[in-house]
């Protein structure tokens, strides 16, 4: 079996943001096929498929974006690990890409960026009003910019999750060595019924910005339209961590906050329409495929599309405005036919194209490519 250097700087386990989310599904998979020896912050290997873990010690703050941190601890601690192992390949997640810059002693390796950093922060200042923040992502896009630069020549492949971030990654590393790998979605065993009164949800980490400005939107400018129609309406906002103002949207009416759900099936299983209406950020939203494995329709922006494989029938689910994204949620709600019709080709599209050791085995591919 060949070996594999795994190296993220965020534990995989347990799951509990898109970034672990995407790591650990794909590691369980690829143990299957290589002897993975995985550098990473300390977390509980009882739930690990690995060969074997080399702990570091990282800040929790700021480590996916490596110009954030100090790096030399992570840099000894790769040292350590090719000093007394020789690996076939390598994969990279985000936070770690800088250690392979400049040298030419590393095995070959691939790196999972995710996200396209430079579309993150560009996105934010597009959607920021306040003059603090907008300055703070201008400074960060050209930082982010000359890191994805130098990682995209410095890798043998380089994968993203959408093709918005691949278009940027190949236009600033200049080379076509930018690969689209989606992310993957586990279908629920068992979902619960729908709710008896017309429910709309958000769902997502409630501390991560372009959650938060999505989360805002919603509450002020298309919830007000719906529940004008729908005085029974409810909305149900759903996630990690809420902040202090999104806690205080509870004070809507027919508004609810659930913070720190264990199972976000029992959320989206109850409730008749998903939405989405992601304004700023990158990368591929897991809301979307969560909602569709339920079977629940999603209306969404276009950001929230991308790297997503929307199904042909779900094209009316996608607007920008308010108004539009309103009337298309009150038009699911009056029609439960067609609301159940989208559900089911939603979980089909999932099931086709989503699986997680479908999206492994791509992965896999480079791998051995490389």
């Amino acid at each position: 079996m060949p070996s594999l250097l795994a190296v993220c700087t965020l534990p995989p386990w347990p799951v509990v943001n898109g970034y672990s989310l995407r790591v650990s599904h794909l590691l369980h998979h690829l143990a299957a096929q290589w002897s993975i020896t995985l550098i990473s912050p300390p977390f509980a290997a009882a739930q690990s498929p690995i060969a074997q873990h080399v702990p570091v010690e990282l800040p929790t703050n700021g480590a996916t974006y490596p110009w954030r941190f100090d790096q030399s601890e992570l840099a000894a601690t790769l040292d350590r690990a090719v000093a007394t192992t020789r690996f076939d390949r390598a994969l990279i997640w985000p936070g770690a890409e800088a250690l392979w810059f400049g040298r030419s002693d590393l095995p070959r390796a691939v790196v999972d960026i995710i996200d396209c950093n430079p579309l993150e922060f560009w996105r934010g200042l597009l959607s920021y009003s306040d003059l603090r923040q907008r300055y703070r992502a201008m400074r960060e896009i050209a930082v982010a910019a000359r890191y994805a630069r130098r990682m995209v020549k410095s890798y043998a492949a380089t994968v993203c999750v959408g093709e918005a971030d691949a278009r940027w990654l190949r236009h600033i590393g200049g080379r076509d060595t930018v690969h689209v790998i989606p992310n993957g979605v586990a279908i629920p065993r068992h979902v619960p019924g729908q709710a008896p009164r017309p429910t709309l949800c958000f769902t997502g980490a409630l501390d991560y910005q372009p959650n938060i400005e999505a989360v805002m939107f919603a509450a002020k400018r298309i919830w007000p339209r719906i529940l004008a129609a729908k005085p029974d309406a409810q909305f149900v906002i759903a996630g990690r961590n809420p902040t202090p103002a999104i806690l205080a949207l509870a004070e809507y009416t027919n508004v609810e906050i659930s913070a720190n759900v264990p199972d976000m099936t029992q959320v989206l299983g109850s409730s008749w329409v998903a939405i989405a209406p992601m304004r700023s950020g990158a990368g591929i939203r897991n809301k979307v495929l969560e909602a569709w494995a339920c079977g629940r329709p999603v209306v969404m922006s276009r950001i929230a599309a991308n790297g997503l494989v929307v199904p042909a029938d779900h094209a009316s689910l996608i607007s920008v405005r308010a108004k539009a994204t309103a009337d298309t949620v009150l038009r699911l709600f009056d029609n439960a036919c067609e609301r159940h019709r989208l559900g089911a080709s939603a979980l089909t599209s999932v099931e086709q194209h989503s699986s997680w050791a479908g999206i492994a085995v791509r992965l896999d591919g480079l791998l051995r490519q490389a």
